[in-house]
């Protein structure tokens, strides 16, 4: 998961308490209090740098027959979900709050090898649900004969969508295209020439999909068509400026709690929540997510891949460490005790492998020019204990990536996970595979304590151009394909009290991207 700079609490003191109201429809936005002994508020997927945007008022009630509405230039007709929407309830704002990613330093809890016992399932297991889940479409969609635009060395940026947030969330097409339009000039000025940006944030679209509603953050409701198609205004804005654009997705990652009741019921997502609670989509914590242990599920998610490809001139697809929510062994209870599996860890590491397989094959069998990538932690044990993704097998066996973007987020000093050592680590398991190295860094850390580093805390504080220093060695390595920077947040709107430190790096990165 990527994460962000930071804001102590006191400054958003207006906001928590945990609600804001907004106008008369006293639409909330949930900030919840920090989940760690930092003393920052973590918001939309990452620690905020600033007021968090705020949704445009809405109605007091809110009436929504979900459509689908031609954009001005359109991809081939797809065949969409019928569904209509009765009078919803009031929705609450656009809000999230993730946990951080594990940092290095953490300690790494290992899963433990889980035997399954010979005797019947635990009374604590939940027994299979009786309604079968809906049928997964057949993939009838087109070969895309578009020529993908990739570079050979990426200098990438990441758009999340809580930075798309303040630019899309209610806007007309035309301001849309003026917002996106200046981020990626910015993103030109800098040298960029690849974005990833957010298309599936949770089980939602921010664009026009047969299988998943539209996403809240297009209109402030979920499954809410917001009259024209945001994806295809990036994708053209992108080539305008040479940009390579990848399709950003989180392919597990389903809902917020308060979401998964307004999806409307034509798509699958909301069926399995209706009738499979628990099993095919499992709640964690305040999220929805989808349990990966059943073919249907993957199947659903390959077709949201390749409705992407087939549809839309995308450079590449990609995705990032959101895979096992948890270690804990009710998660995929069910359908391990169902299976001819007798160990918990390989069971869960299949099953994310299998994913990982099924979204590449959708990539490739609809536009065999474009690209799938991986970007998982950095740390390569977590992934393996923690996430259940077989980092080993996707780096040293075909199918499965083309090129993996680790999240490096570590500095030089870093005690647990230095830089270079990590760098090293994942340039030797791609050793010989042909598939790149791209790693992710941290451009949020910039200025920043790194409560996690030991050694290295306040390496990001007292050292200078270590992006650059970053880059330079990263270049070093065999399987280089360039970097990717997170995010477009903290490299053009920086807080304050570290502006001066993150415009001093990136002065150095420039002519590294010239």
């Amino acid at each position: 998961m990527h994460k962000s700079g930071k804001i102590y609490k006191p400054i958003l003191s207006v906001f928590i308490g945990a609600v804001v109201l907004l106008t008369s429809c006293k639409a909330s936005l949930i900030l919840a209090e920090p989940d760690d002994n930092s003393g920052y508020v973590y918001y939309n997927g990452a620690e905020i740098t600033g007021m968090p945007y705020v949704l445009p008022p809405v109605p007091q009630t809110h009436t929504s027959a979900v459509t689908t509405t031609a954009a001005a230039t359109k991809k081939p007709a797809k065949t969409t979900t019928a569904q209509t929407k009765a009078e919803s309830s009031k929705q609450t704002a656009p809000a999230a709050q993730e946990k951080p990613q594990t940092t290095a330093a953490s300690k790494t809890t290992e899963a433990k090898t889980t035997k399954k016992p010979q005797t019947s399932t635990p009374a604590e297991t939940k027994a299979p649900q009786t309604a079968s889940p809906a049928p997964v479409p057949n993939d009838e969609l087109p070969v895309n004969t578009y020529s993908a635009l990739n570079y050979k060395t990426v200098k990438g940026m990441w758009i999340s969508y809580f930075e798309l947030y303040p630019i899309l969330t209610g806007k007309d097409p035309s301001s849309f295209r003026k917002g996106i339009g200046k981020y990626y000039d910015n993103a030109v000025s800098l040298g960029i020439n690849t974005v990833f940006v957010h298309v599936r944030p949770y089980g939602d679209a921010i664009y026009e999909s047969a299988y998943f509603p539209w996403s809240k953050y297009c209109t402030g409701y979920i499954g809410e068509d917001p009259g024209y198609d945001p994806l295809d205004i990036m994708i053209e804005e992108a080539h305008k400026r040479g940009l390579s654009f990848h399709a950003w997705v989180n392919p597990l990652r389903c809902y917020q709690q308060d979401d998964a009741p307004q999806v409307p019921d034509g798509y699958l997502t909301k069926q399995w929540y209706d009738h499979n609670d628990g099993d095919y989509i499992v709640k964690v914590n305040d999220y929805w997510y989808l349990n990966p242990a059943y073919e249907e599920v993957r199947e659903l998610i390959a077709l949201g891949v390749s409705e992407i490809v087939s549809g839309y001139d995308v450079d590449g697809v990609h995705i990032d460490d959101y895979f096992y929510p948890t270690t804990e062994e009710w998660f995929d209870s069910t359908a391990y005790y169902n299976s001819s599996y007798t160990d918990l860890s390989e069971f869960r590491l299949d099953n994310c492998s299998k994913m990982a397989a099924a979204m590449y094959s959708a990539v490739k069998s609809h536009n065999s020019t474009a690209l799938f990538g991986i970007s998982t932690q950095g740390n390569i044990a977590n992934n393996i204990y923690t996430l259940y993704a077989d980092v080993q097998r996707w780096c040293a066996q075909p199918g499965y990536a083309d090129y993996m973007a680790p999240q490096i987020y570590y500095g030089f000093e870093n005690s647990a996970q230095p830089f270079e050592t990590v760098v090293e680590q994942w340039d030797e398991m791609l050793s010989g595979t042909g598939k790149k190295l791209i790693p992710g860094l941290a451009v949020y850390k910039i200025g920043a304590e790194d409560a996690w580093a030991g050694d290295g805390a306040y390496e990001w504080i007292n050292d200078t151009n270590i992006i650059k220093r970053q880059i330079q060695f990263s270049s070093t390595a065999a399987s280089y394909g360039g970097v990717i920077l997170y995010s477009y947040q903290f490299i053009f709107s920086p807080e304050s009290s570290v502006a001066a430190a993150v415009q001093k790096e990136i002065d150095a990165v420039r002519p590294l991207f010239a």
